[in-house]
Formats: structure tokens, C-alpha cells, sequence
């Protein structure tokens, strides 16, 4: 418990002069703040997506494990053979 005491009080302490920068809360001018969204999306999200919605399709999923089953029967053939 003490260490996290001396850890807060030390960042209260580097941090006091940046306070002066955060949002004013209690005032109130009649306009709000727009939020800070971005619309654009990455494209590795955006793949991550395409790749969710294959696997969530019935035939996709089906055939993906078809695939997948395929190809560890491809792995585990050559391994039998050789302890033959």
C-alpha cells in the first residue's frame, strides 16, 4: 500500500504543471467539445474485418474447414509413413 502511495504522489508531483492544460469541466460556455472519432478505418482493421465475416459465412466457415482439416491430414500422413 505504501508503494502505491509514494508511486501516485510522485506522479502527482511530475505531473502538476500539465494540469493547467486539461478540460475545465465546471465551465460551462453553451457549447460542447466535438468528439474526437475518426471515420477512416485501417486497413489492417479492415481486413481483420473481411476475414471475421468469411468465417462467420456458413459456406465459407464450411469450406475453410474442409481446408483446414485437408491440410492436417497432408502433415500428419508423411509422418506416419516415415514411422512405419
Amino acid at each position: 500500500m505504501k508503494a502505491c502511495v509514494v508511486l501516485h504522489n510522485m506522479i502527482v508531483e511530475d505531473e502538476r504543471y500539465s494540469y493547467g492544460l486539461a478540460h475545465d469541466y465546471q465551465h460551462v460556455d453553451g457549447t460542447t467539445l466535438d468528439p474526437n472519432v475518426r471515420w477512416n478505418r485501417h486497413l489492417c482493421y479492415l481486413a481483420y474485418l473481411h476475414r471475421v465475416l468469411q468465417v462467420q459465412h456458413p459456406e465459407q466457415h464450411a469450406h475453410l474447414q474442409s481446408d483446414l482439416t485437408e491440410e492436417k491430414w497432408n502433415q500428419q500422413l508423411p509422418q506416419q509413413r516415415s514411422q512405419s
